[in-house]
């Protein structure tokens, strides 16, 4: 089965996403974002690649902490020269992200690492609209408030962030009401006309003005008046037979064509899951040839079709090539680094490993209940069967107050007596 989806490659397929999906998808990684600044984790690297959809409209932030360097391409001013970070940084590098997805590509690209850096640095990145000029103005807003090269100039938490997406989509909704429309002047009938209060005469009663006598109309010539009316009568509801007849010539060439053009071609079996030798049997006997393509990772056991081009249901010409891939029983641990328990376990059955293993360690550097790391692991390729264990952190590994290591299963310090939270 195949890795989980990445922003990377979701932009990879569709270069910009509409505002109806975008918001969505940038508030899930924001409210995660949220929950690990809060426990004083800051995430470090953020780019597309490491954000993964975990469900429908959920996704979620991976490798929290495991780069201490950053990306060219995402780096916040004050990272690239080497001063403190703090949750502000991470807020910066999801700026150029958001900036990239919404407007098909990111604020400064250039083919050096250390051109992006200084420009990161010192250069204002280009409004938005320039790229796409349909941009709303209001999330232009929000994606150049979230580059400023000074922190306090940006969003100060991923929930102000997160509020201000959230904010964007009803204003967006919003659209001006049109203008009346103008009523038609009055050209018959008396007019009557009221005085304003202000004027001198506006005690005196209202006065109707009298229509212009209209002169008598003048007769007719006598030939006119003699002359017979011929009123031509048509009958409702019969279409000309000239016109039928067209029709049906029309939808008969219609029919011949579509017999024409479909004709010879054949629906493409499903072979997914069938040995090499049923596949090939069942892909000739229906009039297609077959060819054998290199094996496919996936849960499907070891020789198994894995694959198949054209997919199952195509309609093609008896003939057509179909190209299978055999299974070669062998899936790849995903990246779980900093997801939560759930969205981890999730993750790995998606991916066809159901056999894990829960290792509750203490950690300082991961927040309570996100995965410390994997074993095997992450891009270790394994059977479907093969136990994973996940280790997941169960809080902090010493003391904070005064650097004791925390015994197992110990609530308190036994040097000061720190209660360790839960």
């Amino acid at each position: 089965m195949a890795r989980a989806l990445t922003l990377a490659d979701l932009l990879a397929q569709r270069r910009v996403l509409p505002l109806g999906e975008l918001i969505p998808l940038f508030s899930s990684v924001l409210e995660d974002l949220e929950k690990a600044h809060s426990q004083g984790h800051l995430h470090g690297d953020i780019k597309p690649k490491k954000i993964v959809q975990v469900e429908e409209r959920v996704w979620r932030l991976i490798d929290y902490g495991v780069s201490k360097i950053g990306t060219a391409r995402y780096i916040s001013p004050e990272k690239a020269q080497k001063q403190s970070v703090d949750a502000r940084s991470d807020l910066y590098s999801l700026g150029v992200v958001l900036y990239e997805a919404a407007t098909g590509r990111p604020p400064f690209d250039a083919e050096l690492g250390a051109e992006l850096i200084q420009a990161h640095i010192s250069q204002t990145p280009p409004p938005p609209s320039s790229v796409k000029p349909d941009l709303p103005p209001d999330l232009e807003k929000i994606i150049l408030r979230a580059l400023e090269k000074d922190p306090a100039r940006r969003f100060q938490s991923a929930r102000e962030f997160r509020n201000a997406l959230n904010a964007l989509a009803p204003r967006e909704a919003e659209r001006p009401a049109p203008p009346p429309p103008a009523s038609a002047p009055e050209t018959a009938g008396p007019v009557k006309t009221r005085l304003s209060p202000q004027s001198p005469s506006a005690s005196q009663p209202e006065r109707t003005a009298s229509p212009r006598p209209m002169a008598p109309p003048r007769p007719a010539p006598i030939a006119a008046q003699t002359q017979p009316v011929h009123t031509v009568h048509k009958e409702k509801g019969k279409i000309p037979v000239p016109i039928i007849s067209l029709i049906l010539v029309i939808a008969a060439g219609a029919v011949l064509f579509f017999i024409l053009s479909s004709g010879g071609k054949i629906s493409v079996p499903e072979v997914i899951g069938q040995t090499q030798a049923d596949a090939r049997e069942n892909l000739e006997s229906a009039g297609l040839r077959f060819a054998l393509g290199p094996d496919k990772d996936g849960p499907l056991p070891m020789g198994l079709v894995a694959e198949q081009n054209p997919k199952p249901g195509s309609r093609v010409r008896k003939g057509t090539v179909v190209q299978i891939r055999l299974s070669t029983g062998m899936i790849e641990i995903p990246s779980l680094t900093g997801l939560n328990r759930a969205d981890a376990e999730k993750l790995l059955r998606t991916s066809g490993l159901d056999s894990i293993i829960i290792a509750s360690e203490y950690s300082d550097e991961v927040e309570i209940g996100r995965v410390i790391g994997v074993e095997p692991k992450s891009g270790t390729k394994v059977r479907a069967k093969t136990p994973v264990r996940l280790r997941i952190a169960a809080g902090r590994a010493t003391c904070p107050q005064c650097g004791a290591r925390r015994e197992p299963s110990a609530q308190f310090c036994t040097r000061c007596g720190y209660r360790f939270p839960e």
